[in-house]
């Protein structure tokens, strides 16, 4: 068992250079692919594994017969941060077998600016190791911590996950990134707003967009939402009629479709 608490948030790089980095690299190592359907498909992914998610929104979900996908970064696991406690191995793979999706996050939730691309590449075969020992299937989907991303990185992984998914707003773009596609934040605040915004406009506009979010609590982080916002949202996705899958479930019915 981890008992590690940390309560010190890590910021990345946001020097200048550091923002014109970020945003020349998603023009880099592209697999486009549009999202448009005939039916509203939604998402909703939950980065890092806090506890909270599992108490509060997995079963909001789980009620509707829905189910999410939980990007695991595994040395979180038991330990507690900013985001509160994180999920045990035993929590998660609870949630695999409730029908959630479990996608990989590195092991220690890494930047991968600030990394070699051997290192990060290393830290999230990591993850995968304790996947197989739980007994879990290798991820289908991965999302980069803080969204931070390198153009080696793109490519590197490109070849190993149906998805690669990154934490930049989704605009009114009819394509993703398969490589590193974008996704809306479900935070408090304004950014809930957006979120029910962009879900009502799903009716007029049918397409495949993904929602990300962390803790899910009565006192959330800055990077999280409290349990009734988040059934807000829910409420709002069952008003507009769609359908809501895990990520890789999605993609592949986008896929099929196509």
């Amino acid at each position: 068992m981890n008992a590690h608490t940390s309560f010190e948030i890590y910021s990345p790089a946001r020097g200048l250079n550091a923002r014109l980095a970020r945003r020349l690299t998603r023009y880099t190592a592209r697999r486009p692919m549009s999202i448009l359907t005939d039916r509203p498909l939604i998402s909703f992914s939950f980065d890092d594994c806090p506890q909270s998610v599992m108490l509060n929104a997995l079963p909001a979900m789980e009620k509707r017969g829905w189910r999410s996908t939980i990007y695991a970064a595994m040395g979180l696991c038991e330990t507690t941060n900013h985001l509160g406690l994180h999920m045990s191995e035993a929590e998660i793979v609870a949630a695999y077998q409730s029908g959630h999706e479990i996608g990989n996050h590195t092991f220690s939730h890494l930047d991968a600016n600030a990394v070699t691309t051997e290192d990060f590449l290393k830290d999230i075969a990591r993850t995968t190791e304790t996947f197989s020992a739980l007994g879990l299937p290798k991820a289908a989907s991965f999302a980069y911590p803080y969204g931070e991303v390198t153009t080696p990185v793109k490519k590197a992984l490109s070849g190993q996950y149906k998805l690669l998914r990154g934490i930049h707003d989704i605009g009114k773009s009819e394509h993703i990134d398969l490589n590193q596609a974008a996704s809306q934040r479900l935070y408090s605040g304004h950014s809930l707003r957006n979120c029910l915004d962009i879900i009502s406009g799903l009716e007029k506009t049918p397409k495949w967009v993904t929602f990300f979010t962390h803790d899910v609590r009565d006192n959330p982080s800055e990077f999280g939402c409290t349990p009734a916002e988040f059934e807000q949202v829910l409420e709002t996705a069952q008003s507009v009629n769609a359908v809501v899958l895990p990520i890789t479930e999605a993609l592949e019915r986008i896929q099929g479709s196509a």
